[in-house]
């Protein structure tokens, strides 16, 4: 692996524990509602993506990626709300991961055509895009100067890492508010 990839990797893991840690913290100290928190947190992922890129097509693919993962995620939260402790934390990190990749798939499908980015590589745009750890996508060798790892990244923008960053603070905040509220023995 390049020192880029580890950089990057690296990089995103402290930025994730950070956001997990921020939401276990304000957990104890606020009680937000799950819908609306989730709502802001799938607005705030369009607006930023939207903004730091060119309109078009880029942006209904980003409002539906953020639609999907914003979905999924709320899902994910209300069950990590109902479940016990350990199997919380189990289905708070397999729902957030389906949340992130379904976000990405759902970008890359609606950016890029099948001849672009075959689907067969689907799960594999996610790392590409964040980290540029995946380069050979199977695209098709015809004539485009940059390679498609590079074209999902730029397109892409803030997206892979706001929806993970988010994600962890959405799972770690219910699962947190969760505890703190059986403590009080009240339902949170």
């Amino acid at each position: 692996m390049s020192s880029e990839v580890l950089f990057f990797s690296g990089a995103a893991v402290v930025l994730l524990a950070v956001a997990v840690m921020l939401g276990r913290a304000l957990a104890k100290r606020h009680r937000w509602r799950l819908l609306p928190l989730v709502v802001t947190l799938a607005a705030s992922v369009l607006v930023l993506t939207v903004i730091t890129g060119p309109l078009g097509v880029r942006s209904l693919a980003v409002l539906l990626a953020a639609s999907l993962w914003g979905a999924v995620l709320l899902a994910t939260v209300f069950l990590v709300r109902r479940s016990h402790s350990r199997l919380a934390i189990t289905v708070g990190g397999i729902g957030a991961v389906i949340a992130i990749q379904a976000a990405m798939v759902a970008f890359v499908v609606t950016r890029f055509s099948a001849t672009e980015a075959p689907r067969e590589y689907a799960l594999l745009w996610l790392p590409a895009a964040m980290t540029g750890a995946v380069r050979n996508l199977g695209e098709p060798g015809s004539g485009v100067e940059t390679p498609l790892w590079v074209r999902i990244s730029q397109d892409a923008g803030p997206l892979p890492l706001s929806v993970v960053l988010l994600s962890g603070f959405a799972v770690a905040y219910a699962a947190r508010r969760r505890s703190v509220a059986r403590a009080a023995g009240v339902q949170g």
